[in-house]
Parts: structure tokens; C-alpha cells; sequence
């Protein structure tokens, strides 16, 4: 089971990674168009609005819910002949969500703009979401058809759709941008459609592969159905249960809106480099483990539940834990020769290399937060995660208030890495008192082994960075800080192994 699941993770990090480098060419160009601007600072704000949504509705409650009760039908012989029936249901209640929240926020935003002058944040924050929300419903219907495509164990073409707002987003930049203006106040319209055409395409990509296994969703009111009674009460509690990220997202870009104007850009980029290594490894594992996950508790084999448990934080930690270290070490000179150019200028770098040093503390957190809610789902908990969830957001507030008096955007940035913290032993503990009493101490045992093995590639970057750092270009001393780190560190891991394995014989 552990190859097949290595298979699924391997196939979803390579559609992943390839996603990750297109979107970081997205940021590149986009950083050299706008900077850390104050019209992109609204943009942004005005593109997570439908972006919380998404991970609210689509990507998060809609999808959670509806993997664990269509694999249920997909595994059942006599229930399998309905699955088609559930899949035009959630078409349908996708739709309706979708739709309704577009006219709310496109009424709401029409009058937000009479009452706000030109000079005001917000003004150009409520005048874009207007522009920026029918992203939405393409882009949930997009999550459905991921999620079905997850339930045939098929990750790697959902992984790479992403791709397509990529590319619509860097046309927008390059081509329509010059039919909206010289401002950038101007241009920035050119975006909003680029977001759209993004959202429709990364829906159409999918169509042909979910045809090909039979489904042609359509509108179906029948909503007693009891797959959707199911899905319902796993939805709503689930929907508060994933709102929790989206929300302490839109309240960090919110309060840093507050201070100086280009810090909510300063985010966005730290948060984009920070969720690299998380994209790619941790969503990643969680994504690819959740179906069997699931599978092992419809047929009670908690035997195999617990081994894939392991096998998921064993790649977790091999992973994450020198991602982690390399962007605390070699922030500056990452974010140097990815974004700076253009707009984006040395002040740029400072905004964004001061956050994410707090942002990268938390990568492991995030990473087993990921792995330990899809635990709670496949054993249809959704109320544990939300309990904890609603304490995390009242926390990353009060952080937020506090730390940013005294670190500014930084402030914001390690509130998110405390909450991360907090969240993954809060939710760790509560999963091993109610549902699953794991042995957790080889999980322990592994994490601290791999940080073990990466103390010499640390001492090397540092050594690096006191002897080196000045008499070399920055793409040298980076090339060489994270290539020699990466080969020194899974060299001894490989040491290791073959010395373990030779005690053996």
C-alpha cells in the first residue's frame, strides 16, 4: 500500500512542482509590474476575497465532505449505480452558493464605492471585487471535478490545472494591459480579466477527463437524497472547520492594509515563497493520503491506517524540515533573484524577506495540520477540527493586534506561525484521545533524526554566509548554499541507511 501511496504523492508533487513554478512566474512577472504598489495591495485584498470562498466553499468543505461519502458509494457495489445522481447534485449546489454570493458582493461592492473617496484603501479594494468574484464559480466547479478525479486515485492533471490561471494571469500582464492605460491604476483591470479567463479555463481543463469516467453533471434539485443529507451534516460543521485559514488569511491582509502601503504586497509575496515547500510536499501527502485513509476506516483496518499515518510524516518531515531551514537562511538572497527587477526594488526585498523569517517557522506545523485534519475526516469528524479552529482565529487576532505593534507585517507573519503551532498539538491530541490511540513516539523519533541530519548543512550555509557571501554573486552563493546544504544532508541520510542496512545482514 506504501508504494501505491508513494505513487499518488510522487505523481501529485510532480504536477504540483510544476504548477508551484509557473505560479512563481506568475509572482515574478507580476512583482515587475506592480512592486509592493499600493493599487496591487488592493488588488490583492480584492482577489482573496473570492480566494477565502474558494477555500471556504470549494476547495474545502464542498471537496472534504464530498470525498469521504463518494468514496463510501464508489467502494459499495449497490450504491456505485448513484454516483452520478450525487455529482449533479453538487454541480447544482455549486452553482447556487456561487451565483448568489456574486450578486451579494457585486450589490455590495456598487454602493461600498459611492461612500469611499479615491484616496481611501478600500476604495479600489470594493471597486475590484466587483471584477475579481466571477472567478468563483468557475473555479468551484473546478474543486468538484478535482474531487472526483481525486476519488479514482487521479492527482496529477488537477495538480497542474492551476497552470491555466497562471498563463491567463501573465497574458493579462503582457497583452491586455496595454488597452487599459498608461497608470497603473488602469492596468490593473487588465488583471481582474486574466483572474476570470484563469478560473474558466482551470474548470474546462478538467471536463474531458471526468466525461471520460461517465459523469456529465447537470442541474438536479433532489436534495434528500441521503448521500447529500450525509454530505450536509459533515458540510456544516466542516464549512467553519475550513473557513478557519481563509479567515485568519483575510485578517492579516486586512490589518497590514493598516499600516504602510506596500506591506500587504510584502505578504503576499512571503506568503507565496513560505507555501512552496507546503504546496508541494504537505498538501501534496495530504491530498494524495486522504482516499485511503478513508478506505481504511470503512473496512476497519486500523492496522494500515496507522502505517499510513506514519509512511505520511516520515515524507513530511524529509521534506519540510530543510525547505524550512533554507528559507530562514537564504530568504534574502531568494527573494533577490526571483522578484528583483522592475518595480520591485530593494525596499521590495526588505518587505518581503522580513516576514517570511517568521512565516518559514511554521512550515512543519502547517504541513502536519494538513495530514491530521484529513485523519479527522476519514473518520467523519468534522466538529473536532471547528472547535479548534474557531479558538485559532480569536488567537491569530489577538496576535495579530499585538505582534504588529511591535513587528509590524513581521508580527502578522509569526501570529500565523504560532497559531500553526498551537492548532497542530491541539489537534493532535484530541485525535489520538477520541478516535485513534497511535503510537506517536516513532513520529517523534523521526523528526528529531532528520533535524539531527540537517544541523551539518546548516553550519555549512552559515560558514558559507561569514566567509563567502561578499566575494560572489548572490545566484552563486545561493546556488551553492542550497545545492551543498541539499547534497550533504541527503548524502548522510543515504550513510545511514546503508550502513542500517548492512547491520542487518
Amino acid at each position: 500500500m506504501s508504494k501505491k501511496i508513494f505513487k499518488a504523492i510522487s505523481l501529485l508533487a510532480i504536477g504540483t512542482i510544476i504548477s508551484r513554478i509557473f505560479g512563481l512566474f506568475r509572482e515574478i512577472v507580476s512583482a515587475n509590474f506592480f512592486g509592493t504598489t499600493k493599487i496591487y495591495d488592493a488588488f490583492l485584498i480584492a482577489f482573496m476575497i473570492p480566494n477565502f470562498f474558494r477555500g471556504l466553499l470549494a476547495e474545502g468543505a464542498l471537496t472534504s465532505s464530498f470525498i469521504p461519502v463518494f468514496t463510501e458509494y464508489l467502494s459499495d457495489e449497490s450504491k456505485k449505480n448513484q454516483t452520478a445522481e450525487i455529482v449533479n447534485l453538487c454541480f447544482t449546489l455549486s452553482l447556487i452558493f456561487t451565483f448568489s454570493l456574486f450578486s451579494l458582493f457585486f450589490f455590495f461592492g456598487g454602493i461600498a464605492v459611492k461612500f469611499l473617496s479615491f484616496e481611501s484603501k478600500w476604495f479600489y479594494v470594493w471597486l475590484l471585487v466587483k471584477f475579481t468574484f466571477p472567478y468563483l464559480i468557475f473555479i468551484s466547479l473546478s474543486a468538484l471535478y478535482t474531487g472526483i478525479l481525486n476519488c479514482y486515485k487521479s492527482f496529477f492533471l488537477p495538480s497542474i490545472s492551476p497552470i491555466i490561471l497562471d498563463f491567463f494571469w501573465i497574458f493579462s500582464l503582457f497583452f491586455i494591459t496595454k488597452f487599459f492605460g498608461n497608470t497603473l491604476e488602469e492596468k490593473i483591470f487588465a488583471l481582474c480579466i486574466g483572474v476570470i479567463l484563469g478560473g474558466l479555463g482551470q474548470y474546462l481543463i478538467l471536463v474531458p477527463s471526468v466525461r471520460k469516467l461517465k459523469y456529465f453533471p447537470k442541474l438536479s434539485f433532489n436534495f434528500s437524497h441521503p448521500a447529500i443529507r450525509k454530505m450536509g451534516t459533515l458540510f456544516l460543521p466542516m464549512i467553519i472547520g475550513v473557513a478557519i485559514g481563509p479567515i485568519n488569511l483575510l485578517i492579516d491582509y486586512s490589518l497590514a492594509n493598516f499600516l504602510s502601503s506596500g506591506m500587504v504586497s510584502g505578504l503576499w509575496y512571503a506568503t507565496r515563497l513560505y507555501q512552496l515547500p507546503l504546496g508541494i510536499f504537505g498538501i501534496s501527502i495530504s491530498t494524495a493520503i486522504l482516499p485511503w485513509l478513508s478506505e481504511n476506516v470503512v473496512k476497519r483496518n486500523l492496522e494500515e491506517f496507522e502505517n499510513n499515518l506514519f509512511y505520511s510524516f516520515r515524507i513530511l518531515f524529509l521534506t519540510l524540515i530543510p525547505s524550512t531551514f533554507l528559507m530562514i537562511f537564504l530568504r534574502e538572497e531568494i527573494i533577490t533573484i526571483l522578484f528583483k527587477r522592475g518595480l520591485f526594488d530593494i525596499n521590495s526585498v526588505r518587505l518581503t524577506a522580513y516576514p517570511l523569517l517568521f512565516y518559514s517557522t511554521g512550515i512543519i506545523f502547517y504541513g502536519g495540520i494538513s495530514i491530521i485534519t484529513r485523519c479527522f475526516y476519514a473518520f467523519n469528524d468534522t466538529k473536532t477540527p471547528v472547535k479548534i479552529g474557531l479558538l485559532s482565529i480569536m488567537t491569530n487576532f489577538i496576535l495579530d493586534i499585538i505582534l504588529m505593534k511591535f513587528l509590524a507585517h513581521g508580527g502578522i507573519a509569526l501570529s500565523t506561525s504560532i497559531v500553526g503551532l498551537i492548532n497542530f498539538f491541539l489537534l493532535s491530541y484530541f485525535f489520538y484521545k477520541k478516535h485513534f490511540k497511535f503510537n506517536y513516539i516513532p513520529i517523534l523519533k523521526t523528526f528529531y533524526e532528520l533535524l539531527f541530519f540537517f544541523i551539518p548543512s546548516i553550519i555549512f550555509i552559515i560558514f558559507l554566509e561569514i566567509f563567502f557571501s561578499f566575494k560572489i554573486s548572490v545566484f552563486l552563493f545561493l546556488s551553492i548554499s542550497a545545492i551543498g546544504a541539499l547534497s550533504l544532508y541527503f548524502s548522510l541520510l543515504i550513510i545511514k541507511y546503508l550502513y542500517e542496512k548492512r547491520r542487518k545482514r
